[in-house]
């Protein structure tokens, strides 16, 4: 049995080599990356009175909402990966999820904030990128 296990990991070596590089960049990139994307989200977002709504009025608009979409899917499948392998899989799920625009975003959004934990570590992480904090 073991001799099967190091057989395979003699012959995937390479493979292993490089999902370990790829792992400690996307954790080095989310720990850069995570503090000034949730400093680009406004301080009341999360308040009752905050109106949100999505910009379709030009094309540009619709490129800029497709592109804030695919890079929000790219951070929750990031964030999937970093549930297993080092980085903060949690919190780029959730910034993921504030990205993209789906229907129930907004039910969703206020669910997780609305969880003190969740809600503490966003603001500690927004101190860190020298934001304000949120209101709820």
């Amino acid at each position: 049995m073991l001799d099967q296990v190091l057989t395979l990991v003699s012959q995937y070596e390479e493979i292993f080599i490089l999902v370990g590089i790829v792992s400690a960049v996307v954790f080095v990139a989310t720990l850069l990356l995570t503090p000034y994307l949730l400093g680009l989200i406004p301080a009341d977002y999360f308040s009752a009175n905050y109106a949100y709504q999505v910009k379709r009025k030009t094309l540009l608009c619709l490129l800029k909402t497709t592109v804030k979409t695919f890079v929000g899917v790219l951070l929750v499948l990031a964030g999937i990966i970093m549930l297993v392998t080092p980085g903060q899989g949690f919190i780029s799920i959730i910034l993921g999820i504030f990205l993209m625009e789906f229907p129930g975003k907004r039910q969703l959004e206020i669910k997780f904030i609305n969880h003190n934990p969740t809600f503490k570590t966003l603001n500690w992480l927004r101190d860190k990128a020298g934001k304000t904090p949120f209101i709820r």
